[in-house]
């Protein structure tokens, strides 16, 4: 799958292979959701060690790269579902922030409380 390509006012302007992309020079997107509970407490997930990216650091519960023809709010509802199974709720969308270091990409912030029982 293609990855988007956006310039300094996050609009399109193309796509690349992920393995295409220059992190020095190229500006992506990312959609990311922080999940809390009604006590306060926040699922944060682990990034494996495999991730060339911040291997093994923790993170919002769900995080991805938005894909040609995706927008923000599709790519978050697909990672939540892929990533830990969750559907049918509404996310609210919260801020949208430009990274520049280590990579330059956009990030849309979206938060959800939810109270769930713990499962294997």
């Amino acid at each position: 799958m293609k990855i988007q390509i956006v310039n300094e006012r996050d609009e399109l302007i193309g796509v690349k292979e992920r393995a295409e992309i220059d992190y020095a020079t190229d500006i992506y997107r990312v959609s990311a959701l922080w999940l809390t509970n009604s006590r306060g407490q926040v699922l944060l997930a682990k990034r494996a060690m495999v991730k060339d990216k911040d291997p093994g650091k923790w993170g919002p519960a769900v995080a991805g790269t938005i894909d040609e023809g995706e927008t923000y709010d599709e790519n978050i509802y697909k990672e939540a579902h892929e990533e830990i199974g969750l559907e049918g709720i509404a996310f609210t969308k919260t801020k949208k922030i430009h990274i520049l270091h280590p990579r330059n990409y956009f990030c849309q912030w979206y938060t959800v409380t939810l109270d769930r029982e713990l499962s294997d």
